[in-house]
């Protein structure tokens, strides 16, 4: 199965894991088809994936296939939804969701995911993720369309599953906007 989407790694993404230690352990959320896995497994980090559509699994897999002892694959990328992240508590350094709609269609399912996220997590992992933006159009959300999400109601759930924001949302404009942004998980003993 070819790698179907053609598009390059958020370029964003790495350059902020261009100054992490390259020993990281990383989940990619909604892995896809595997272009952030692929580039992320060839910068050296030890990266596990998961998707909720097996179709995407399987391509993800047959595209980082080459980079791994035979067979690796298959233990590495899971298909799984977010009731059955079957990752221990506390394994991961980054989780990185670029396309979190895969996962998040709604505000409840974006606080699960923000939830197992944070689960899934080591104290003081960080959490990137980058979600359809609403547009200014009024009714509960701001453009009243099913899975875009406006900052208000990001930062509310991000609140609510005890993350703190390392960084300010951006704001990213175009033909489909998006709200990028990273938080991390604190405890009262995390190392700044």
């Amino acid at each position: 199965m070819a790698n179907a989407d053609s598009r390059p790694p958020s370029d964003h993404l790495l350059r902020t894991l261009a100054a992490v230690p390259v020993n990281s352990q990383i989940l990619d959320l909604g892995c896809g088809h595997g272009r952030h896995t692929e580039a992320l497994l060839r910068l050296g980090f030890p990266v596990h994936a998961c998707d909720p559509d097996a179709e995407a699994v399987q391509a993800t897999r047959d595209t980082i296939a080459g980079l791994l002892e035979q067979g690796d694959a298959d233990t590495v990328v899971r298909e799984a939804t977010l009731d059955d992240l079957d990752y221990p508590d506390a394994t991961f350094d980054w989780v990185v969701a670029v396309e979190a709609e895969t996962y998040a269609r709604n505000e409840a399912e974006l606080q699960t995911l923000f939830e197992e996220g944070r689960r899934v997590l080591k104290p003081g992992g960080w959490l990137y993720v980058s979600l359809p933006a609403a547009q200014d159009g009024g009714g509960g959300r701001p453009d009243g369309e099913e899975g875009r999400f406006s900052e208000e109601v990001v930062d509310r759930q991000r609140s609510a599953a005890d993350l703190a924001e390392a960084s300010e949302p951006t704001h990213i404009e175009g033909d489909s906007p998006r709200i990028r942004a990273i938080y991390r998980r604190v405890e009262p003993h995390t190392p700044v």
